[in-house]
């Protein structure tokens, strides 16, 4: 084979060229999406809120979602969303600002096993509802 014919070699030239290119590219991406955060593109507005979304799985998820005043239940996955109930919106505020924490794993697995958790003595939070413990 003549030597027109031979690809170029790999040399740390190329391949410094390369990284710089992939950090302009990046350094470009980061400050287009703060330019873009910073005008309030991607955030929600108007009369809608997510007010929570809890994971169930890798692509299923279930949303509270308060719109107009009124708060629902809202399941995501695969197919199309499905509105699973309404929620009191009074209650839920409620629950937000009396500050009831949300249960760990450690709690789930402790009530599933039909067991109190340590960590979680009756005496420790009387003002959380029973539903919370």
């Amino acid at each position: 084979m003549d030597a027109g014919g031979q690809l170029p070699g790999l040399g740390w030239s190329s391949v410094a060229l390369s990284f710089a290119s992939l950090g302009v590219v990046c350094l470009v991406a980061w400050g287009a999406l703060r330019l873009l955060a910073g005008r309030g593109v991607g955030k929600a507005s108007g009369a809608v809120r997510v007010v929570a979304r809890c994971p169930l799985e890798p692509r299923r998820s279930v949303y509270v979602v308060e719109a107009a005043g009124r708060c629902f239940l809202i399941g995501v996955g695969d197919g199309p969303m499905a509105v699973l109930a309404e929620l009191d919106a009074q209650r839920l505020k409620a629950d937000v600002e009396a500050g009831v924490p949300p249960l760990g794993f450690a709690d789930v697995l402790a009530r599933a096993l039909g067991r109190r958790a340590k960590a979680e003595p009756a005496a420790a939070a009387p003002d959380v509802p029973a539903e919370h413990r």
